[in-house]
């Protein structure tokens, strides 16, 4: 599974990530290994989601920015799951909440990041085609692609 992890406070992003390799080496001869990704910004965030299979976002500016970022996603048309790290309370009465959303309260325990892990194992085992990208352009548009870029280059 790839994670992409989304925080402004490099202390916060560096615990996760460590916290997520400790998961990982835990469930290796299980689930397989978890590969994760950590971004600071939201533009280096953003610029290629769909190759992830599960987003946890925690942004200083609050609920309403997180949520952003996961509307984002969702229009991209990427439906795998998302986790705040906030209380599920502050994002209450909201009314652009996307679908398919996991809540981790910091400080983050092991725990409870196991519990959300095992969570999104079992979405990605009931919603396995649902989460797929399909893409756009067929193998035959993608061929000529390349051909017309590697003809540019040569």
């Amino acid at each position: 599974m790839h994670i992409a992890v989304l925080d402004d406070n490099i202390a916060d992003r560096k615990q996760i990530e460590r916290l997520l390799d400790r998961e990982s080496d835990r469930r290796i001869s299980t689930t397989g290994n978890l590969y994760t990704d950590t971004f600071g910004a939201v533009d280096a965030f953003l610029a290629s989601p769909r190759q992830y299979d599960f987003f946890m976002i925690d942004l200083n500016g609050g609920a309403s920015e997180c949520v952003e970022i996961a509307v984002k996603i969702r229009d991209l048309g990427i439906k795998v799951p998302i986790c705040f790290f906030r209380s599920k309370d502050e994002f209450a009465g909201m009314e652009n909440m996307p679908a398919n959303v996991l809540f981790l309260e910091k400080p983050v325990k092991v725990a409870d990041l196991t519990a959300v892990i095992d969570e999104v194992i079992a979405l990605f085992e009931e919603h396995k085609e649902e989460y797929k990208f399909k893409e756009e352009e067929t193998p035959e548009v993608k061929k000529n692609i390349f051909r017309r870029i590697f003809e540019y280059f040569y």
